[in-house]
């Protein structure tokens, strides 16, 4: 018993010392500290394996410090508000430049339609700009499910990849820290468009924290439960993410700016008091030279956690590594009212210290809460890191509770207005009032009869009159189509017309179902309605009412197309009978030509219900319309008031030019008039005394039509008609007397328009570090030129993936889930970024530097040393590590080459989306079977790496072991690999020979070549043609129709689905009677060898002889099946890709198929749920924009960010040089040069031409018959036109900087395959 108490006594002794307070503000360890911590490690590492279900609306509750939501879907979201006072939502960016420039941006949602706003800029020659409202933060009536508020938007373009970030309106210039003191400084017009791409993969402190460092922060508190109770109940999900902010900056009286600014964003969302916490330091770093970022803080929350440490590191190959240790001691640094300017401290992460010396160069403040109870310092720096020149913010928290408070009145938070969701027993009403929530239904009674409803709604609460009515509802358009069936076969000529694409006969059939929906009588059961509603709306005297008789149709009026203009609209209808029959002609105005073109241009339904207004009208003296944005340029702080005598009419349809006001509209929603614009306003619209209006000519006013305290009225009124609309509005109202009444309040669609540059730009992908080297090489053979949005979403990112994969699998490199990091974009073109492929690749013993950049842009970058390469990432491999690798790669590329080779038993019946009939089927079925199209690219780089493995130990035994590769070793090699085995792409010329001599041979040429290309294809397959052509043209579409020209484009349709491609280059071999050419001889190995220009030793030559140069050449040809087998199945992609497009111009959601390559795949999926106007408007700019971004040329290699270069024709060039390049098919041959720079100009090329272009892919194989040798500005020894070159014995360089441009077609050269020159002859 003894011994049990003194167990027992032993353990509370020992519990008590686990839970006892270290006592104080700040907690120390305990003498247990290493027992707990090490508990809590434990505890976090058995919490990391758990899933939380984030496909699941629980999900949301399943995060914690070791458990945390991971579906992008989810976390990219406005987040639902928790049930707590202090829950938020919240997103912030910042950004620095090399130039000085630096922001923060910041928008919090809350509850109540509360929230918070920063913007701050420093600006290099401008000085620093914040918003008015600072250094208070607190706005309201926010939009519900938007980062918008107070002139800044940010919006998510796609999860975890690409934001839009916006601000358009006031700034403050000048810093005004003090709450009390005047504001000061001048206000001016500020215009920040950019978009935000990510560089890694977010980094969640729930999942990704250094675990002990959050170990040792817990274990130094007092455990009870109600501390654990507080860990729990005020916990936020907060995750980080490295990327770039592009895109321009134009402030009031300067030049607009161009920005790229490296850039941290973060998003929060949970419990957050800010007076929870004392104190903390945040810093952001960027070290500019090797595109390192880095985020340190420390924290201190009494009575929570008051010592906590956190933060990570990036590499600028997007590997992120977590803060492990900070030696900044945070009460020292903090102890004072604000920090000292200059201060030093130390982090370490991935085993690396990092010493930084901060120097403070502007230092903006800002509160949040009315009783200021929160300080935040959003200090923007400078920074020496291990002594290289960094940037960036360090952000300072400060309980602040003897405020001040502010003084003034807490302004009002209205409700937001919204349509109905549960619209009860609507379906198959005939009118509804105004006044019943029903009619607040779009839905119901389309839009405009929506925005009245809900403008009724609140008319007593802005001060204003809705004029009284009702509406006809869409059912009641549908059941006048039902009692007219004849009605309704006229709809359906319209609908098929456009499905045809017999649109010569559209204004036909528009005219015809305008006349009969305005003859035909309306039907009983709606006229019975429509006259019992007027009676019951406007009293027994209705008949001499006078209405205003408006269409409202479904879609009409939406957030993304107003389809203004497009209906009609009937005033001063007096009499059930001209009630009736305006009734007819607004349902009849929806299929007007120009109405049902706007519908079908914008991706709408063309067969469309529309539903009437019937309101009373105001006998008005003034009128006219007010944006409560800058429709022009969606300025937050500008409106536009137009306004003219009479009613509306004259303003809206532009009869008279009206007056004209511009007002400035400020944070606190006052307003003040900036310019007057007096209109001559000759032409007055008023109610005509018999019904109807009249128009009377008046002489040029000389005053305005309104006075200031009336314009400053309206003004107000709309502010406050925007707050509880939660969005911009374009506000239709009139004025008689004193009254003012409400017209109309639909949104303002044109508030953010993207420019020109905007589009060109919007898939620009970052650039970590300004020596990164970035090539069009390699990548632009197999897609050379601009690719579409959907290509670029598609195929990029796929071979993005791939590169990574296969350099993850070779060198242990990263797989960023989100970043494209090895293929990147720059104005719709792809490049490969040598240094971060470099970098994954490094960590083998089989990589060389040289050999790597041989096989992607056919020649060794002497300037991009291993040293640069290594600077901006973690490059430490031992020796082991390195033999490890080169083990694991080819235990890893054996399987997955068998992967590859299995694809071609299975591309035999492999199909994509099969057996779907409806687009969103289509749609979902591609995105299952996406995986594979990953897999296959993966696997076919998989395939073609051991052709630059064995390249490369094949040119390290010819180079003797030197780096310095020289043109004879090049020439050398391209001997050695002259004579490839299966070489798939050779056979595409020698079949299309046959296919051509088989005509000549059975006395078809002249038949054949009088066809047109589509006869000769429909010819090709007929009973007419002879058994043995037919079968020779379908065995070659059967092996190679997945292949053409730019192949991995979608847009770009195969031989296969688009034949006459083929016919064209049959017949300019008829034509040349290239077909009887012979294919030279090919030497042998022991040729070859004898042939060697490079000194190799006895044991180099055994090596070559019995093993090396074929496995080398049996590389090359698998490379070129696995790249074939990759194209074939990409092809099934492509097809079902075209028949998605089919389907979507068949539904009506796209007025062109082929607009669909111009949206990415992700807005592919918006589009078919969504219908969204917007898209489909983007497309057609994008579509209007890609030649503009096809003239871009970019230099081969790019050190940092790919510029554009000005192609400059010669004035005058010599009368002979030579241009150097790299040899890859040996020869000599001397003949004419011919300059193609696009396969378009094919036609062009003559029997015994010396071919000069950028680049050659499969679509050019077809002409090497024709041609005598081949010289390229872009490939390397493996390059489809150097393989293609060897196999036919063409002398063949590649890699000749600007061919294009020194040679002109009809120029005299002379070829050297041997040596890689290209001489210009005299003529």
């Amino acid at each position: 018993m003894w011994l049990a108490v003194c167990i027992g006594g032993l353990l509370l002794y020992f519990l008590w010392e686990l839970l006892r307070s270290s006592g104080g503000d700040v907690s120390k360890p305990g003498r247990f500290f290493y027992t707990k911590k090490w508990m809590l490690r434990l505890l976090l590492l058995l919490n990391g394996y758990r899933k939380s279900d984030s496909g699941q609306k629980s999900s949301r509750k399943e995060r914690g410090y070791g458990i945390s939501i991971r579906d992008p879907l989810v976390l990219e979201v406005c987040q639902p508000l928790e049930d707590h006072t202090m829950a938020i939502d919240s997103t912030y960016f910042n950004g620095f430049a090399e130039d000085g420039t630096s922001l923060a941006l910041r928008i919090a949602r809350k509850h109540n339609r509360e929230g918070e706003v920063w913007v701050m800029l420093d600006v290099p020659g401008i000085g620093y700009l914040q918003h008015p409202l600072h250094p208070d933060t607190g706005v309201y009536n926010m939009p519900d499910g938007a980062y918008r508020s107070g002139g800044c938007e940010f919006k998510v373009i796609e999860p975890m990849r690409s934001w839009r970030v916006v601000y358009n309106g006031l700034l403050r210039q000048g810093l005004h820290n003090d709450p009390q003191a005047e504001k000061t400084g001048r206000l001016v017009t500020v215009k920040l468009a950019l978009r935000w791409e990510c560089s890694g993969d977010p980094f969640n402190f729930d999942i990704d924290i250094d675990k002990s460092l959050l170990a040792e922060a817990v274990a130094k508190e007092t455990w009870t439960r109600k501390f654990w109770q507080k860990l729990r109940g005020n916990h936020q999900t907060h995750y980080e993410q490295c990327g770039e902010l592009m895109g321009t900056l134009e402030v009031e009286g300067y030049e607009a700016r161009h920005l790229v600014l490296k850039s941290f964003r973060d998003h929060t969302f949970g419990v957050r008091n800010w007076e929870m916490f004392e104190r903390y330091a945040i810093h952001f770093i960027w070290i500019e030279e090797v595109g390192v970022m880095a985020m340190v803080a420390c924290l201190w929350m009494p009575g929570y956690i008051t010592h906590l440490q956190a933060g990570y590191l990036m590499y600028s190959n997007g590997v992120t590594y977590p803060v492990t240790s900070v030696t900044l001691d945070l009460d020292t640094l903090t102890r004072d009212h604000t920090p000292p300017d200059r201060y030093s401290f130390t982090f370490c992460a991935a085993g690396e210290h990092y010493h930084v010396y901060s120097v403070a160069t502007v230092t903006p403040e800002v509160y949040h809460y009315r009783s200021r109870g929160s300080r935040i310092l959003e200090r923007m720096c400078t920074y020496r890191v291990n002594g290289k020149t960094a940037r960036g913010l360090a952000e300072f928290h400060y309980r602040n509770p003897s405020g001040p408070a502010i003084a003034d009145r807490e302004p009002v938070t209205l409700p937001l207005l919204r349509e109905p969701v549960d619209l009860g027993v609507s379906k198959g009403q005939i009118t509804l009032q105004f006044t019943d929530p029903v009619c607040q239904s779009s839905g119901v009674v389309g839009g405009k009869g929506a925005q009245l409803a809900l403008l009724t709604q609140i008319q007593s609460q802005v001060g204003a009159t809705v004029p009284k009515g009702f509406c006809l509802t869409l059912d009641a358009f549908e059941l006048q189509l039902v009692e007219y069936p004849e009605i309704v076969e006229s709809l359906e000529h319209i609908v098929e017309s456009i499905r045809q694409e017999k649109l010569d006969v559209l204004q036909t059939l528009c005219s015809e179902a305008v006349e009969l929906l305005a003859s035909c009588k309306v039907c009983q059961p709606i006229e019975t309605k429509l006259i019992s509603q007027l009676q019951a709306t406007f009293g027994d005297k209705y008949q001499h009412v006078r209405l205003a008789i408006r269409s409202s149709a479904a879609g009409e009026d939406g957030g993304e197309s107003s389809s203004a203009g497009q209906m009609e609209t009937f005033l001063g209808v007096v009499s059930h009978d001209n009630v009736l029959e305006a009734v007819r002609k607004c349902w009849s105005s929806a299929y007007t030509y120009q109405a049902v073109e706007y519908r079908r241009q914008h991706g709408q339904p063309v067969r469309t219900s529309v539903g009437v207004v019937v309101q009373e009208m105001v006998r008005s003296e003034v009128a006219g319309v007010i944006f409560t944005n800058d429709p022009r340029t969606g300025n937050s702080g500008r409106m536009v008031l137009d306004a003219s005598f009479g009613l509306g009419e004259a303003v809206v349809s532009g009869k008279t030019t009206p007056d004209s006001f511009i007002l400035q509209r400020y944070h606190d929603n006052s307003v003040e008039i900036l310019e007057r614009h007096l209109g001559n306003k000759t032409v007055e619209i008023a109610m005509a005394d018999d019904g109807g209006v009249t128009e009377k000519q008046r002489a040029p006013a000389k005053e305005c039509c309104l006075h200031d305290n009336q314009v400053v009225t309206l003004a107000t009124l709309a502010i406050k008609i925007e707050d509880y609309f939660g969005s911009p509005r374009d506000i239709e109202w009139a004025m008689a007397g004193e009254n003012i009444y409400l017209l109309q309040a639909r949104p303002v669609t044109t508030s953010d328009q993207e420019t020109d540059d905007d589009i060109i730009h919007e898939f620009d992908s970052p650039v970590m570090t300004p020596h990164d080297r970035v090539t069009i090489g390699n990548i632009g053979e197999m897609m050379p030129g601009c690719v579409t949005p959907l290509t670029g979403s598609v195929f990029g990112r796929a071979v993005d993936y791939a590169t990574s994969v296969v350099g993850a699998d070779f060198g242990g490199g990263n797989v960023s889930r989100f970043a494209s990091k090895s293929t990147i974009c720059n104005s719709g073109r792809l490049f490969i970024n040598l240094t971060h492929v470099a970098q994954n690749y490094q960590k083998s013993l089989l990589y060389q530097k040289e050999a790597l950049e041989l096989n992607l842009v056919g020649a060794v970058l002497a300037d991009h040393t291993q040293d640069m390469i290594d600077s901006s990432c973690q490059h430490r491999a031992s020796f082991l590590t390195k033999l490890y690798n080169v083990a694991r790669f080819f235990i890893v590329n054996n399987r997955k080459v068998k992967v590859a080779d299995g694809w071609q038993e299975r591309l035999k019946t492999y199909q994509v989306g099969r057996d779907c009939e409806r687009s969103a089927d289509l749609y979902d079925a591609i995105c299952r079977q996406l995986p594979d199209y990953y897999q296959v690219w993966e696997t076919s780089v998989h395939k073609s790496s051991k052709s630059g493995s064995y390249g490369g130990v094949v040119m390290g035994i010819i180079a003797g072991g030197k780096n310095d590769w020289s043109t004879e070793n090049c020439s050398d090699l391209a001997l050695l690999l002259s004579q490839c085995h299966n070489v798939y792409s050779a056979d595409v010329p020698l079949a299309l020979k046959d296919i051509a001599k088989c005509i000549v041979e059975k006395q078809l040429s002249e038949e054949f070549m009088n066809k047109t290309d589509k006869d000769s294809v429909a010819w090709m397959g007929s009973p007419q043609c002879p058994a043995l052509l037919s079968e020779k043209y379908r065995s070659f579409l059967c092996r190679h129709g997945h292949r053409c020209v730019r192949e991995a484009e979608f847009v770009e349709k195969s031989w296969r689905a688009e034949p006459e491609k083929l016919i064209r280059v049959i017949k300019a071999l008829i034509r040349s009677e290239a077909f009887t050419d012979s294919q030279s001889p090919v030497p042998s190995l022991d040729s070859c060898m004898a042939q060697l220009q490079s000194s190799v030793s006895w044991l180099g030559r055994f090596l070559l002889r019995h093993w090396l140069v074929q496995k080398a050449r049996d590389a090359v040809g698998n490379r070129e099946l696995g790249k074939s087998i990759a194209v074939e199945a990409a092809d099934r992609f492509k097809q079902a890709y075209w028949r998605l497009a089919d389907m979507l111009f068949l539904e009506g959601r796209l007025p062109e198929r082929e607009l669909m390559f111009y949206l990415t795949h992700r807005e592919i999926g918006e589009l078919i749920q969504t219908r969204s106007a917007r898209l489909v408007t983007k497309a057609v700019r994008r579509r209007r924009l890609q030649p503009v971004q096809s003239e871009l040329e970019f230099p081969r290699i790019s050190v940092g960010r790919p510029v554009p270069i000005e192609r400059k024709s010669l004035e005058q060039r010599q009368a002979t040089f030579t241009l150097k390049g790299m040899p890859v098919s040996r020869g000599c041959v001397q003949g004419t040069a011919r300059v193609i720079r696009s396969l378009t100009e094919a036609d062009q090329i003559q029997k015994g031409d010396i071919l000069i272009v950028s680049y050659t892919d499969v679509g050019w194989t077809p002409y090497f018959p024709l041609i005598a040798g081949l010289v390229t500005e872009l490939g390397g020894l493996v390059s489809h036109g150097a393989v293609v070159a060897r196999e036919y014995g063409l002398p063949c360089v590649v890699n000749v900087p600007n061919a294009t441009i020194h040679l002109l077609t009809g120029d005299m050269v002379r070829l050297d395959g041997t040596k890689g020159t290209v001489d210009r002859l005299e003529s």
